[in-house]
């Protein structure tokens, strides 16, 4: 029998109408509360993933659900993703299912009037059409002044990304800066090439008077998707006339002036690439090295699974370009201080195991760099130091960060989605790497996610 061939809207209908059925006949878990409604799935053009979106009554049914019930409610849905996803790739005969995201829909409110939706509620924005690597490459030749935003806690791909991308910009005698306000971690700031402004000061109105005060022509997100993950630079980002985004996770929602989100890339490093070429630029070696960082960091040294024929085949060109593969490694990989193992020790230290070893979940106080020294930046890498012991399907580094909030990294490496974990706590990223930043000091946090292990591993 042939396999059906859906896209797009039809495929997220049908989904909405199997996923639907279960909740009536099949899916009875306690925590869905009141009654549960599938408003809506969203299915991507190519059928590897789609958004379920959901509504519900709140306990006592007249009432709007509690944050709490929400949660419990996305979390009986992740219980539940196996069972789903079997039942969608049965019932629409589908040679591959796609993975599935839930999210409560605050666009549609049991037991209010239309006027307090509009007045209250803090709607999201209708999701746009995918632009091309040509839609963008002409917003960009049509623009003059662009600043570049990295995501929070810059990795090699997103500074390698906004860096490359603000050089060749620069060679089309463009305005381009990226815009920072944390320290670039010591190990990836040989790529800067004199790209980066810090808005710190600016943004706490202690200097830089005037630097960010005007509008300017476009504003780029790159290898993120949500303002919220570039910190106070959104009041910056804001002052964009025409808004950007650059990214490749199935997180990412297209509500900007130009979205490109390519989730079967292994890098955002990626599509800057394609972009460049699409305007004609041959990268310079600090472009291509830029480039080659931001690939090299986000296919772990091309071990990952998302490592494709595509990214070798871009470093392969990007070494014809003059790019060093030993310094680069060295650069990144082996130039550690010793206080970086001091903290590793420190961290593992707080290591608790789950179901035999199939999980790590480790902590790290502010204390602790204090203890050993270390800096900031030198925490990155330890989730997957975690995934990398034998028998270790998932591995959780939560970090204390400022205002006792807490930022969680989650690595998988070949069953486990930690996005939709991620998802729980307002973040998300990709099945087998993903993230979030929490309200909650480490140790509740870690309490939480070792008793949802414990029940889904």
């Amino acid at each position: 029998m042939a396999k059906k061939n859906f896209r797009g809207g039809r495929i997220g209908e049908e989904i909405r109408r199997i996923i639907s059925d279960l909740l009536l006949r099949e899916l009875k878990d306690p925590r869905f509360g009141g009654m549960v409604s599938i408003s809506s799935v969203k299915a991507s053009d190519d059928g590897s993933f789609a958004t379920v979106y959901f509504t519900m009554l709140g306990s006592d049914v007249a009432s709007e659900p509690t944050e709490a019930e929400k949660h419990d409610a996305i979390d009986a849905f992740i219980n539940a993703k196996g069972l789903i996803r079997s039942e969608v790739g049965s019932r629409l005969e589908l040679r591959y299912t796609p993975d599935l995201r839930f999210f409560y829909d605050t666009t549609e409110e049991y037991g209010r009037h239309i006027e307090r939706l509009i007045d209250e509620l803090d709607l999201p924005e209708e999701e746009k059409p995918l632009n091309t690597i040509s839609d963008l490459a002409v917003a960009l030749k049509d623009s003059q002044t662009i600043r570049i935003f990295p995501h929070e806690n810059p990795d090699g791909d997103t500074l390698g990304s906004s860096v490359a991308l603000c050089l060749a910009l620069r060679d089309l005698d463009k305005d381009a800066q990226v815009i920072i306000d944390e320290k670039i971690p010591d190990n990836i700031a040989f790529i800067v090439n004199d790209c980066c402004i810090h808005a710190d000061n600016w943004l706490d109105g202690t200097g830089d008077e005037g630097l960010f005060d005007d509008e300017y022509d476009m504003a780029v997100l790159v290898d993120v998707g949500e303002t919220t993950r570039i910190g106070r630079r959104g009041e910056i980002f804001d002052k964009g006339l025409n808004k950007m985004m650059i990214d490749h996770h199935v997180s990412s929602r297209a509500i900007y002036d130009y979205n490109l989100i390519d989730t079967s890339v292994a890098a955002a490093a990626e599509i800057v690439y394609d972009i460049l070429r699409d305007l004609g630029i041959t990268p310079d070696t600090p472009t291509a090295e830029a480039i080659y960082v931001g690939i090299l960091t986000d296919t772990g040294r091309f071990q990952f699974s998302n490592t494709t024929p595509r990214a070798h085949q871009i470093t392969a060109e990007l070494l014809n370009l003059g790019v060093n593969p030993n310094h680069v490694s060295t650069e990144i990989y082996h130039n550690m201080r010793l206080q970086k193992l001091y903290l590793e020790n420190a961290v593992m230290s707080t290591t608790i195991s789950v179901c035999g070893g199939k999980g790590l979940v480790a902590l790290l106080k502010k204390s602790m760099l204090e203890e050993t020294g270390a800096m900031e930046e030198e925490t990155e890498g330890l989730a997957e130091k975690l995934r990398s012991f034998r028998g270790v399907e998932v591995s959780v580094f939560l970090r204390e960060i400022e205002n006792g909030k807490t930022r969680g990294s989650l690595r998988s490496k070949s069953s486990y989605d930690v996005a939709a974990l991620a998802q729980k706590y307002g973040g998300g990223g990709h099945i087998r790497a993903a993230g979030f930043t929490s309200d909650q000091a480490p140790e509740q946090l870690r309490k939480e996610i070792v008793k949802i292990l414990n029940e889904t591993l």
